[in-house]
């Protein structure tokens, strides 16, 4: 490989709306965005995600949080864990993380961490059946609206000299953050936004991964079912779709199953409600995306040609999926960098409501 080659390997691609100023302004704020250069050790995806969970593992239970457990009209609760931040000013700006597809704030260690050291509150939002049992027998693998915005008027009740409120959204919980944003529109509680690695159309992603990598399809669905079913059996076992979720073969079948336990009618009636490519056309505040085209979860094929106002696109040739170690030993993460410059260069342009 030649340096034109190499160089252009690392480079990556930002998508923007030309006409889009205030955006323009802050990626062009944000040099970091520019280029990824992985460990040469780690290029490939699945030795990528391998380091991911060592690098979880290794942080696990490394950071203290304050929970606060709210009850929703339905009987369901959702939690809040705020990271200890004893060293932060009372206006400090917040970053809210939402978590993976079964993840929880203690899976996002190195990130908060990360965050606390760059002077930002980090809370973390977990939705229904994350770090607690059901208590109702709804549950939504994407997440709820209502219960984010729920979760977040409460961020802003507990914290109110902070002026700043972020929100950054992990695989997963990408997907409800732009759901959020766009469903919210000019009444979003928040000023930027981060989606990291999303499926973008749920529609189609589930399927697409059952075809694309189905073993990671099944060992996902596995832990899926281990961790919502299995675990909340006894307030599940009698609705509707739980038994065809049990029996389901594909990601894509068990998706489409489940939909009555989130709320909704039938799949159709989900897609409408929780789907993100349904809501993000109405988002106001400025939101980074960020997607590896090696990602053997959120694949490729489902990265749409977004160029939409308010919205930057950054695309890479490596980082696999969440994971854009960095440093020669993969010490770092050059995801968290990103996340935390792009949210910095927002406040400091002025991006607040």
């Amino acid at each position: 490989m030649n340096l034109k080659s190499m160089l252009s390997a690392y480079s990556s691609e930002i998508r923007v709306l030309e006409q889009d100023s205030r955006m323009l302004r802050t990626i062009e704020k944000t040099p970091s965005l520019r280029s990824y250069r992985p460990p040469f050790w780690c290029r490939n995806a699945f030795t990528q995600i391998f380091w991911l969970i060592l690098r979880e593992t290794y942080y696990y239970n490394k950071v203290t949080y304050r929970r606060i457990k709210l009850n929703r009209e339905d009987g369901g609760t959702v939690c809040i864990d705020i990271a200890e931040s004893n060293h932060l000013r009372k206006d400090a700006p917040i970053v809210i993380f939402l978590h993976t597809i079964t993840g929880s704030s203690n899976a996002l260690n190195s990130f908060v961490r990360y965050a606390n050291k760059r002077a930002w509150r980090a809370i973390v939002l977990n939705r229904r059946g994350h770090e607690e049992i059901l208590t109702s027998p709804n549950f939504n693998l994407m997440g709820d609206v209502d219960d984010t915005v729920a979760m977040i008027e409460k961020v802003k009740e507990l914290f109110p000299e902070s002026k700043f409120l972020s929100a950054v959204g992990i695989s997963a919980g990408s997907g409800q953050v732009v759901s959020y944003i766009g469903r919210e529109a000019e009444n979003v509680g928040i000023s930027a936004a981060v989606s990291l690695c999303p499926a973008y159309d749920i529609g189609q992603a589930f399927e697409n991964l059952d075809k694309r990598y189905p073993l990671v399809a099944s060992l996902l669905l596995k832990r899926i079912k281990n961790y919502f079913l299995k675990s909340n059996e006894e307030i599940l076992k009698n609705e509707k779709g739980f038994q065809e979720a049990l029996e389901a073969k594909t990601l894509h079948d068990f998706v489409q199953v489940i939909s009555p336990m989130a709320g909704s009618e039938n799949w159709e009636a989900y897609l409408q409600q929780h789907n993100p490519m349904s809501h993000f056309q109405n988002n106001h505040i400025p939101c980074l995306i960020l997607n590896s085209l090696d990602d053997p979860i959120c694949i490729k094929e489902n990265i749409p040609d977004l160029k939409h106002s308010n919205y930057a696109l950054v695309l890479t040739k490596y980082g696999s999926h969440i994971a854009f170690a960095e440093g020669l030993f993969g010490q770092g993460s050059w995801m968290e960098r990103i996340t935390m410059d792009f949210l910095e260069s927002c406040l400091e342009l002025g991006h607040s409501k």
